[in-house]
């Protein structure tokens, strides 16, 4: 089984140079349910099931980058909740985003994220087929880390924090080649060792008619 895991894109804002936890909190919330600005880049549903944050902007990035599937919204691919501060200090906004990523690291945002992630994974799991997931940041470094746990290799088109648009393939170790850095999948192998492996796995497979 794979998953597809797509980061919603966000609407522009003009960030202030110093806010409060308040007021940054408003700014991402008006960033998630704001119009997106940009545009992703296309994925084929291939019969594929969609699963979607409620958000405005998960649901228009799944518009634009799964065109033509019916796409189910799902309650557990909202972002993880935001704490707050009643101090009204103001600091950096990039601060403030340093000090959350840090809370859903090792926070009690991360015990949520898990909770959610593993009772959606187990029943996608249940059902047995690959999937596109379209979700927030937060709530897809939860899904990378239950699907690890899982057995699951991530490959991403970007590197450091999850960023609005990326995308994310996650599938079993065994159908990785693991000969090389590169790590192919089976199905698609890009090296001679790949090819070799991929070639006695199919081999294999006849001998057992299967």
């Amino acid at each position: 089984m794979r998953f597809w895991i797509i980061c919603s894109g966000e609407a522009k804002l003009d960030m202030p140079a110093r806010c409060t936890l308040a007021e940054y909190n408003a700014l991402c919330e008006r960033a998630l349910d704001g119009g997106v600005e940009g545009a992703p880049r296309r994925v084929a549903a291939n019969g594929r099931r969609v699963c979607c944050s409620p958000r405005l902007s998960a649901r228009e990035t799944a518009e634009m980058a799964v065109a033509g599937a019916e796409t189910e919204i799902e309650e557990r691919l909202d972002e993880l909740p935001r704490p707050k501060d009643e101090s009204g200090r103001a600091r950096p906004w990039r601060l403030w985003r340093f000090i959350l990523r840090l809370r859903r690291i090792f926070g009690v945002d991360r015990r949520e994220g898990r909770e959610r992630a593993d009772a959606l994974i187990d029943e996608l799991e249940k059902r047995g087929e690959d999937c596109i997931l379209i979700s927030h940041p937060g709530m897809i470094a939860s899904l990378i880390d239950a699907l690890r746990v899982r057995g699951y290799c991530v490959q991403r088109t970007g590197m450091g924090r999850i960023k609005p648009f990326e995308q994310m393939l996650l599938s079993k170790r065994g159908e990785h080649c693991g000969g090389c850095g590169h790590n192919c999948l089976l199905s698609n192998p890009g090296c001679s060792i790949g090819r070799d492996k991929a070639a006695r796995q199919k081999e294999r497979r006849s001998s057992f008619g299967i």
